[in-house]
């Protein structure tokens, strides 16, 4: 039995910042806009007063857009280099094309994602909660950029 794929991405930004500000912007975007599948309960509680924008995901240009199943940080091995504990898994160690996402969660299920009660030390616990999309392009949230929207969720 197959999860249901959502069918919007939703970014999270820090209350009073518009949204899509990134430190490793550079012309063309060389780093990505990063938004999670769905929704995360998890994501929105690191910060008090949480904002999101929600996307339609068949806003984003498949040939612009990749996913990493769960986090890019936990996908590409890099929590092991800040000491947190980890276990590879099959899906980890690659980007994948939007166009691979139906295949992908068909074969790994949709991560859990729960909001926890302590947030404290959650960077030194392994965690998978939720897939993680990549924009490189500012296109399809060009509007957003220049009128700083707020919360849409």
């Amino acid at each position: 039995m197959s999860a249901e794929i959502p069918d919007f991405v939703t970014h999270y930004h820090l209350p009073g910042t518009p949204p899509f500000l990134s430190l490793s912007t550079r012309p063309q975007r060389s780093a990505p806009h990063y938004f999670v599948l769905g929704e995360s309960p998890w994501y929105r509680g690191l910060a008090a007063g949480m904002q999101a924008v929600t996307m339609a995901l068949g806003d984003l240009p498949f040939e612009m857009t990749s996913f990493t199943y769960p986090d890019s940080f936990t996908a590409m091995a890099t929590l092991a280099e800040f000491g947190v504990t980890y276990e590879p898994r099959p899906y980890h160690g690659r980007v994948y094309r939007l166009d691979e996402l139906a295949d992908v969660v068909d074969r790994y299920g949709l991560p859990v994602d729960t909001t926890p009660t302590v947030y404290k030390a959650y960077e030194t616990r392994p965690f998978e909660k939720y897939i993680e999309v990549q924009l490189w392009s500012d296109d399809p949230v060009a509007g957003l950029l220049s009128a700083g929207i707020a919360d849409r969720v």
